[in-house]
């Protein structure tokens, strides 16, 4: 992983999905996108726009509510 692709470890997103020992690619695949839009969301370049579905989901890999999770991925 180059250093332009490292995940903002400031990030409540990243926090989580390291906290449930849970890897980009996890998420990509449970959520049906790329890991490089997993990745972009944890850097900021792109905003996460999810189904309901796939929102729910998110929250239950990640055993948290959806007040919990935060309103941006790759802020802190």
């Amino acid at each position: 992983m180059s250093k332009k692709d490292e995940p903002n470890l400031e990030s409540k997103f990243v926090s989580l999905r390291l906290e449930a020992g849970l890897t980009q690619k996890a998420i990509a695949d449970a959520l049906g996108v790329t890991e490089q839009t997993v990745r972009n969301w944890e850097r900021g370049k792109i905003e996460a726009r999810l189904t309901l579905g796939q929102t729910k989901l998110l929250c239950k890999m990640l055993n948290k509510s959806l007040d919990e999770m935060p309103d941006n991925f790759a802020g802190t």
